[in-house]
Order: structure tokens, then C-alpha cells, then sequence
């Protein structure tokens, strides 16, 4: 019995060691898409001051990530900043929702939530390669930008 006792203290010391005292947390540089994920392509989205900028045209591949990372100016990074998918040309094949594009965050919510300032968006495993998405981004009492994203290789 006290074999059995010592092996479980034993035990929890060490996980107690591992972890620091404290639950494990998931990083924030985890992927959110799945443990599938192949890779992810970064933009960066700046803004501020009556300008948006943003690349006019990603080019991802399926089962990726699509980071969006959020650079605003100072005072704004409270501004929320929507994506909506809009429309999508289909390459060769079946079709695929764009709904993966729409997310609704601010910077300040994401760091407040203890992460970066990243809009991850999840590019599906069935895309036919050579479909292009179209979507907007909103950003609060700033403007619209609105573009693509195309699936390739």
C-alpha cells in the first residue's frame, strides 16, 4: 500500500514540475484550424487615420491558415475589424462556401484575450485550386477595402 501511495505522490510532483504549478495552456501560436493544417500565409493589415492598407491579392493553399495580422495605428485598436466573405469563382470541380471568411474582431479584444493581434482564417481541404475568393474588410468608422484571395498550389 505504501507503494502504491509513494508512486502517486511520486507522480504528481513531477507533472507539478512540468507544468509549473499551473494547467497547461495551448500557445498562442497554435494552430485553431486542426491538427491537419499544412502551413499558413501571412498579410498584414494596417490602419489608421482615414487609410486602410492591405495587400490586394493572397495567394494560399488549402487546408492552411490565412492570417490576417492587425496593425493598427495608434487609437485604433479598438476598431473592429470585419471580414466577410462575399463571392467565389470555383476552378475545376465542385464549389466551396466562402463562409470561412467571415470573422468580426479588434485588435484590443484579441491581446486582451492574451493573443496576438491575428485574424486566423481556416482555408477549407476541399478548394479546388485556381478558386478565388472575394471578400471585404470592414473596419469600424474607417472604410472598406475589398480583396481577394486565390487558392493555388
Amino acid at each position: 500500500m505504501k507503494k502504491i501511495f509513494l508512486l502517486l505522490v511520486v507522480t504528481t510532483v513531477l507533472a507539478a514540475c512540468v507544468s509549473n504549478g499551473k494547467p497547461s495552456e495551448v500557445s498562442i501560436t497554435d494552430s485553431t484550424c486542426g491538427d491537419s493544417i499544412t502551413g499558413r500565409t501571412d498579410t498584414k493589415l494596417k490602419y489608421g487615420d482615414d487609410d486602410i492598407d492591405m495587400k490586394w491579392k493572397s495567394h494560399v493553399r488549402k487546408n492552411t491558415e490565412f492570417r490576417i495580422k492587425l496593425k493598427p495605428r495608434d487609437g485604433y485598436e479598438g476598431k473592429k475589424v470585419k471580414i466577410v466573405g462575399i463571392s467565389s469563382t470555383v476552378g475545376a470541380g465542385a464549389g466551396s462556401s466562402f463562409d470561412w471568411l467571415n470573422i468580426e474582431k479588434s485588435a484590443k479584444e484579441l491581446k486582451d484575450a492574451g493573443k496576438k493581434a491575428i485574424l486566423i482564417l481556416c482555408v477549407p481541404p476541399e478548394v479546388d485550386v485556381g478558386t478565388e475568393y472575394k471578400f471585404d474588410v470592414e473596419i469600424e468608422e474607417l472604410g472598406k477595402l475589398d480583396p481577394r484571395v486565390e487558392v493555388v498550389n
